[in-house]
């Protein structure tokens, strides 16, 4: 990272939208060199006098409510138009009435919107079954910055421990599924610890192993029923992640040693967990 990529992703990087990998090789550049250290500092004094010094005005709460009362009420008068311009004629003795073409032509967007709304549920069910590669890299992504969020902030473990009946029961107790917890030292992948983490849009376990100087996540939740039982390897950004499924339980080991550790790594953890 050098002082002209520093200064263009600057903007990102105070309004926090930069992923964490980026997020951590500017602030090693803003260490090392005085003249972006002071810029980043200035604009971030800038940007916190701006915001104590315009107001904020809160939507009234009740405005959601008003908002969908009206839409209601809306929903609710639509059909009762509809059927007092079919009962017109038979009270005006079938006196010719011109057809309101404005009335068949929103049914008729209404049918399409209705059709595309079909189409979309249909592609959202078959999209998991299909195994969409933009959905793995999605994944990949969130589970690389999960792993290098937790070694940037020091928060590797919420419960710091290498006897796995401390580590499981405290996880058990907070997840709705039970994470198999083994401890390898004696293999050279000694247990640090658990945490919570979120992936997947739901709570998961991550369970922390060292190998030498480095570190290993395993982060583990409930499988899906259609989930692929094939195990996967990606590599990114430098960082290793390997994927299989065991007792409907998804891993995903991330580290960033090589793929052969991390494979004997997944291999000594199947051997110490129970198979169902």
């Amino acid at each position: 990272m050098n002082c002209e990529e520093t200064t263009k992703l600057m903007d990102g990087y105070l309004d926090g939208e930069l992923d964490p990998i980026t997020s951590q090789a500017i602030e090693q550049h803003l260490r090392e060199c005085h003249n972006c250290d002071q810029a980043y500092k200035t604009q971030r004094s800038l940007i916190r006098a701006i915001g104590n010094a315009t107001p904020y005005y809160k939507a009234p709460s009740e405005l959601r409510e008003r908002i969908q009362s009206s839409l209601r009420k809306e929903m609710a008068e639509r059909p009762t138009r509809s059927v007092a311009r079919d009962v017109q004629p038979l009270f005006s003795r079938r006196q010719p009435q011109p057809r309101t073409i404005g009335w068949e032509t929103s049914w008729n967007w209404l049918a399409l919107a209705a059709a595309v709304i079909f189409a979309a549920i249909i592609a959202w069910n078959l999209g998991p079954r299909l195994q969409r590669p933009g959905a793995n890299q999605f994944l990949a992504t969130q589970l690389i910055a999960s792993h290098v969020r937790s070694l940037m902030a020091n928060h590797l473990t919420d419960v710091g421990s290498s006897d796995q009946h401390t580590v499981k029961p405290w996880l058990d107790a907070k997840l709705d599924f039970a994470p198999a917890v083994v401890d390898l030292s004696n293999e050279g992948f000694p247990l640090i610890g658990g945490r919570l983490d979120y992936l997947d849009n739901r709570a998961v376990a991550a369970l922390i192993y060292q190998r030498r100087k480095h570190f290993i996540n395993l982060f583990v939740w409930p499988a899906a029923p259609d989930e692929t039982r094939t195990p996967k390897t990606i590599t990114r950004q430098g960082y290793q992640l390997l994927h299989w499924v065991e007792s409907d339980l998804n891993y995903w080991a991330v580290s960033d040693i090589n793929e052969k550790e991390l494979q004997e790594f997944k291999q000594l953890f199947e051997e110490q967990i129970p198979h169902y």
